[in-house]
């Protein structure tokens, strides 16, 4: 039997739902990098996979990938520990720089006093149950960068679905509208929530840091985003 040809239009849309999961897979991987410090067989995943795909010809993905892969070639016995203190110390705020911790809530940098739980969290989470999401873990604000991540790995997710859904759908025009929302979401929340103060953290981050690896992380990230604001603009291009 042979098989069923696709229209452009049918393949044009398997192409962004296979970049739509290749992002939210990348966000999960990013918000993993600032959540918790690495495990043991994260880091020997890591060494073994190839990053050359990932660059796109993007210089803070490729310097980025080129910091871990060059750092983990040289791991040991003692790589996981010295990641761990590394993490600590920055992201989870064990050390400062002049009076100033790295921790990655957007409440630190955005606000006045420099707090937690200020302004900024209160707009994340208004983001957030708007979506109809909530943050489990109370103990931790809603602006803590590893949450936005996730959050659009979410949406990313969600705009899938409704490309999927769109073909078998008889509302397939609210489908598609669904896609498109999820990915203005997701542009808005990049240049209003983030971007605004993650040079100011990945700066201060980098004063604290020692391993070449979370250099690379914070590169690889400012970089993605960067990038992902122009994805996003291709594929809302493409469903118009």
């Amino acid at each position: 039997m042979s098989k069923k040809s696709e229209t452009p239009k049918e393949t044009s849309k398997e192409v962004l739902i296979q970049v739509l999961e290749g992002r939210r897979e990348f966000y999960l991987a990013l918000a993993g990098f600032y959540f918790k410090p690495l495990t043991q067989e994260q880091i020997d995943t890591m060494a073994q996979t190839d990053y050359t795909d990932f660059a796109s010809g993007e210089p803070l993905l490729e310097d980025g990938f080129n910091d871990i892969t060059r750092y983990l070639r040289k791991r040991n016995t003692g790589t996981r520990q010295m990641l761990a203190v590394d993490f600590t110390s920055s992201f989870g705020g064990a050390q400062a720089y002049e009076g100033r911790t790295a921790v990655p809530y957007a409440s630190v940098f955005l606000s006045e006093e420099g707090l937690l739980s200020q302004q900024p969290r209160a707009d994340v989470f208004k983001v957030f149950a708007r979506n109809l999401l909530r943050v489990t873990d109370t103990s931790i604000p809603d602006d803590h960068l590893s949450f936005m991540l996730e959050f659009l790995a979410v949406m990313s997710d969600r705009a899938a679905e409704a490309l999927r859904a769109e073909a078998v759908e008889e509302s397939a025009g609210d489908m598609l509208e669904e896609a498109r929302t999820r990915l203005k979401e997701s542009h808005d929340f990049i240049e209003n929530h983030i971007l605004p103060w993650f040079k100011e953290f990945s700066d201060l981050a980098n004063k604290l840091i020692e391993t070449r690896f979370y250099r690379g992380v914070l590169k690889i990230t400012a970089g993605y985003l960067l990038m992902d604001l122009q994805t996003i603009d291709d594929m809302l291009e493409e469903l118009s």
